[in-house]
């Protein structure tokens, strides 16, 4: 994950509360008029930050601790596609560095991406938060990725298939399928840049909320297929990786969310002319 997010967020200055009467071109008739929509402060992040860096540190350990060995020659000879599911098994045929090596630009990408929120006047302006925001969103979707890897040691498709080198056949990661961890980073990034788009600009011009969500929605699947498609993942592993980095992608923004008032019943004591009496009001 990038240095210059954590960077940024150490040397931030918290901006103003409100963010109105800001030019925006996001906005509809190119006015911002919304306040900023996330609680920050160190005391605030503590409990996100220590969740980070212990999934970080559980995925590390399970890693190091993983005594299950890669296999040999010997062992892949035996191996049999047609014991995989039907649903996965066209996976075991696929074999394609070029596709791979498109993934990992898109997983780059992704992880640079967060870049977006300096074009932008309202996000600009908690640049330095947002940037730590995103820091939290990738160590919780490494952290436990790197988990489930260790825990299921799934074998990669390119293992049943001839055409795949020996030397990657019997590499050390050939048992670390599930789940798909370029897909699931790539969903959460995106899904975070849109969340938090649309999150400081709620009066958005429709046109340009279409797009950020399609694209949000896209990127990681086309990731997600040239995984497969590179022999990398199976079918599972990838609607797995998306699902929980979609998931981990807009819960981060949500559980910084400000709480909306929920009081509707409210009442004061009043006097007129003398005469004490109770205020009462009800909002519908």
């Amino acid at each position: 994950m990038p240095v210059f997010l954590l960077f940024f967020a150490f040397t931030s200055l918290q901006a103003q509360d409100s963010l109105r009467a800001m030019n925006c071109w996001l906005c509809k008739n190119n006015q911002h008029t919304a306040t900023r929509p996330y609680n920050y402060g160190w005391k605030h992040e503590i409990p996100y930050i220590a969740t980070s860096v212990g999934l970080v540190t559980i995925g590390i350990v399970f890693d190091k601790t993983n005594d299950v060995k890669p296999y040999t020659p010997q062992e892949l000879s035996k191996l049999n596609r047609n014991d995989i599911n039907a649903f996965d098994r066209s996976a075991t045929y696929n074999w394609s560095p070029g596709l791979s090596t498109a993934s990992d630009v898109l997983l780059v990408g992704s992880v640079l991406s967060p870049l977006l929120f300096l074009s932008n006047k309202s996000t600009r302006h908690d640049f330095g938060w947002l940037a730590l925001m995103s820091w939290e969103v990738l160590s919780i979707n490494y952290g436990m990725m790197n988990t489930v890897k260790n825990l299921t040691n799934r074998a990669r498709p390119y293992v049943y298939n001839p055409d795949a080198p020996m030397d990657v056949r019997t590499g050390d990661d050939s048992k670390e399928s599930f789940y798909s961890g370029h897909t699931s980073t790539t969903a959460a990034m995106t899904f975070f840049v849109a969340t938090v788009l649309t999150d400081y600009h709620p009066d958005m011009k429709t046109g340009y909320k279409i797009t950020i969500w399609s694209l949000a929605v896209v990127y990681p699947a086309v990731t997600a297929y040239l995984r497969v498609g590179a022999g990398k993942h199976f079918p599972t592993d990838v609607i797995a990786g998306y699902a929980i980095g979609a998931f981990t992608g807009w819960l981060v923004p949500f559980l910084h969310k400000k709480k909306k008032s929920t009081d509707k019943f409210s009442f004061a004591p009043i006097s007129i002319q003398g005469n004490a009496g109770i205020y009462l009001s009800y909002k519908f």
